[in-house]
């Protein structure tokens, strides 16, 4: 249930809409002018305030701003007739969350409330999960700026509390691990272990003796006996990140465990419990390795009970700024360099590029650009040399492999707004669509006239 503000200057306007919020479950309070509305709103916390845009002495314009200033977090949903959508469209430049035209519905006002409820959710979400996750890991707090981190922080708080398997899937670089210690810190086994695995680092007898241990003597080298890493995370949670490397024979022995529980150390008869949760990563697509029989089927099936899809860097480009700022403050603080800031230019050629390595390329870039800064802003000559390229275009259309098709809009959507200088109407005529249209793929994909 959301607290919402109702501000309209005709009393009928108002009631109707006060009803109609009740019946959808929200509380409704009603304000007959942006001046009322910013009483009301230094006295009490509302979560959602619905304004005409056209009032006496102060529009809704006003009121927007005034309501940032006093509270942030509430927002703003603009009724607009047909006269004032231009108006409209700059309130939501400004904070504004939306706006419908006059007249509107009641099923189409509802649907957008609907939305803008499930997204303060989401972000209500990802600020709890962050704060948790910040007395654990502080230096390692993760981003969720865009709207596809915030399905996965969502995901991860549904899932932190059940005790079934996870597989975590994405990219090299995305930051699989960190998702993983974020289910664990969230779940109720936190406090206790959190052991990691990379199932590619290790020969097959290796990684046997490194999950499941052994006895002195079960083979050459074992001088002693040896606790086993599932023994080791009993009561917590185990990580076998690059899953889709574990060889055959122990996807065999993985499978017995997760079925009942129970293992045998290398070189023993007498069989072993431990209560802990897997969760498994992998950069690999496991489905087309079970058709080509690198991996077993059951095996998968019962590793991905849950899954989280964590999205490619590029996927998720409203996540740079903040991660770039984030890392240049790590690594100017370890070096003991004055770096403060990136130049626009290498924000622009950031936003542009493809980052195949994710975030992990990223965060290397970085480092690179702040030993080699001479001043304490980070210029283009300061990145690796694939940035600095003089035939590097920033206008140019790029598709790499495995893009979803909404990311190949948004890039071409992009590619022809730069072409344009920004000229949405130029922009509409090239892709052939109308401007109003545009402006609402441009709000869709979260695209800003800074991009």
């Amino acid at each position: 249930m959301a607290q919402i503000l109702i501000v309209d200057d005709e009393k009928n306007i108002r009631r109707s809409l006060s009803i109609a919020v009740e019946e959808w479950g929200h509380s409704a309070t009603e304000a007959s002018s942006a001046e009322e509305a910013i009483n009301l709103i230094t006295k009490d916390v509302y979560d959602i305030i619905i304004t005409d845009l056209v009032m006496d002495e102060m529009d809704g314009v006003d009121l927007l701003r005034k309501t940032k200033e006093i509270s942030p977090s509430t927002e703003l949903l603009i009724m607009s007739a047909h006269g004032t959508i231009a108006k409209a469209v700059e309130a939501m430049r400004i904070g504004a969350y939306d706006f419908v035209v006059k007249p509107f519905s009641m099923d189409h006002l509802e649907l957008v409330l609907q939305k803008l409820t499930k997204q303060m959710g989401l972000k209500r979400t990802v600020k709890h999960l962050k704060a948790v996750l910040a007395e654990c890991y502080p230096a390692d707090d993760i981003v969720a700026t865009s709207p596809a981190m915030a399905d996965v922080m969502q995901q991860v708080a549904l899932l932190a509390n059940a005790s079934a398997p996870v597989l975590i899937q994405g990219e090299s670089g995305v930051g699989k691990e960190l998702i993983a210690m974020a289910v664990h810190h969230l779940s109720p086994r936190e406090g206790m272990p959190f052991v990691p695995v990379n199932c590619g680092a290790f020969s097959e007898t290796l990684l046997d003796s490194e999950l499941f241990g052994h006895c002195k003597g079960a083979f050459t080298g074992a001088v002693q006996t040896k606790r086993g890493l599932i023994e080791e995370a009993n009561s917590g949670t185990l990580l076998l990140d690059e899953i889709g490397e574990a060889p055959q024979a122990l996807q065999v022995r993985l499978l017995r465990f997760l079925d009942n529980g129970r293992f045998r150390r290398i070189g023993e008869v007498e069989e072993r419990e431990s209560d802990v949760r897997i969760i498994a990563a992998t950069n690999r697509d496991l489905t087309k390795d079970i058709e080509s029989e690198k991996f077993r089927e059951d095996l998968y099936y019962r590793l991905s009970v849950a899954v989280i899809d964590i999205p490619p860097l590029r996927a998720r480009r409203e996540d740079i700024t903040v991660l770039s700022q984030r890392f240049l403050e790590l690594f100017a603080k370890r070096i003991d360099k004055p770096v403060k800031r990136l130049h626009p230019k290498v924000y622009d050629r950031f936003m542009q590029y493809a980052w195949p390595g994710n975030i992990r390329e990223l965060e290397n870039t970085i480092e690179h650009a702040v030993i080699v800064s001479r001043t304490d802003e980070i210029k283009l000559g300061d990145l690796p040399l694939k940035f600095r390229q003089s035939n590097y275009n920033k206008n140019a259309f790029h598709i790499e492999d495995n893009l979803p098709l909404g990311e190949v809009e948004r890039r071409y959507i992009l590619s022809t707004l730069q072409r344009t200088e920004g000229n949405k109407k130029k922009a509409a005529e090239i892709l052939n669509i109308s401007r109003t249209t545009l402006i609402s793929r441009l709000k869709t994909y979260h695209l800003n006239d800074s991009e």
